[in-house]
């Protein structure tokens, strides 16, 4: 499903099928079959087609928005995973005047 997404990112952000296509290195029936195939998936129509024009439905501009939020998520958990598992840590390093006299720290 990630894939259909990423698909279906790339048709809206491009605003063509062939274009999207190009972008992606397949072809455009298969990435007009992988969005079918994630509408299908959901249930619902993401993209109003009219001869060789689409409309985004209220439903597609939903799922647009979000998934572009969950994928950028996923790449920076991915990034994350990557640094833990190389061993980098984050350090935080703090400074206050000397003549700071509160509890706080």
């Amino acid at each position: 499903m990630l894939k259909q997404i990423k698909y279906f990112q790339a048709v809206v952000r491009c605003k063509s099928f062939t274009e999207a296509a190009e972008e992606c290195y397949i072809s455009q029936s298969a990435i007009s079959q992988q969005i079918q195939a994630l509408e299908n998936e959901l249930g619902v129509k993401l993209l109003k087609r009219e001869k060789r024009k689409f409309f985004l439905t209220p439903a597609g501009e939903h799922f647009y928005k979000k998934s572009l939020i969950l994928t950028a998520d996923l790449d920076k958990l991915c990034r994350e995973t990557a640094r833990i598992a190389a061993g980098d840590e984050t350090q935080l390093s703090i400074g206050y005047l000397k003549c700071y006299g509160g509890q706080e720290l």
